[in-house]
C-alpha cells in the first residue's frame, strides 16, 4: 500500500507511539514495528518481513525502529578559568 497518511492520521500515529513508548521499549527493543493510530500491526528485527506484514494488512501504517536503549542526558556545568597567553614566535634554543 503506497497511500500517504493525512496530517491528522500522522498525528494520531505519533500520539500512539508516545502513549506506548514504555511498552515498546520493554517488548520490542531493537526491532522494527509497523503501527497506525490504533494498534501495532507487525514487529520483527527484519524490516522486509515487517513491510510485507504491514502491506498485507491493507491499512495505512508507519514504520519505526525501536531503539536498543534510551538514555537521559545530563548537562554538567562548565567552569572557565583565565588562560595566559605566550608568544610562540620566540623560540628557546
Amino acid at each position: 500500500m503506497s497511500t500517504t497518511p493525512s496530517p491528522s492520521e500522522s498525528r494520531e500515529m505519533l500520539k500512539w507511539l508516545t502513549r506506548n513508548r514504555r511498552m515498546l521499549l520493554d517488548l520490542y527493543r531493537n526491532q522494527y514495528i509497523a503501527h497506525n493510530g490504533d494498534r501495532l500491526i507487525a514487529h520483527s528485527e527484519n524490516l522486509q518481513e515487517v513491510l510485507a506484514l504491514a502491506e498485507a494488512s491493507e491499512e495505512i501504517f508507519a514504520i519505526y525502529l525501536v531503539p536498543r536503549y534510551c538514555a537521559s542526558v545530563q548537562i554538567l556545568p562548565i567552569r572557565f578559568r583565565a588562560v595566559t597567553r605566550t608568544d610562540c614566535s620566540q623560540t628557546i634554543m
